[in-house]
């Protein structure tokens, strides 16, 4: 479940993918659209979120096979 200010933030994202301001594009939705928006938002975060423990974990083993050799 998405906080307050990441459901501004979900709004943002979305109103900038589309080429809107915020204000204008919040005026237009209804509540329905809100949620969806926040549902492929927190999606979005996810996926992030895996993307970057991916990149930790490989840069890590990287640096630890670095420390070895030398």
């Amino acid at each position: 479940m998405l906080e307050d200010n990441q459901k501004i933030n979900a709004i943002a994202w979305e109103a900038k993918k589309r080429n809107f301001s915020y204000g204008v594009f919040s005026a237009m939705l209804t509540e329905e659209n809100k949620k969806q928006i926040y549902k492929e938002f927190e999606e979005y975060l996810t996926a992030r979120k895996e993307a970057e423990k991916a990149r930790i974990k490989k840069y890590s083993k990287g640096k630890k096979k670095r420390n070895i050799s030398q």
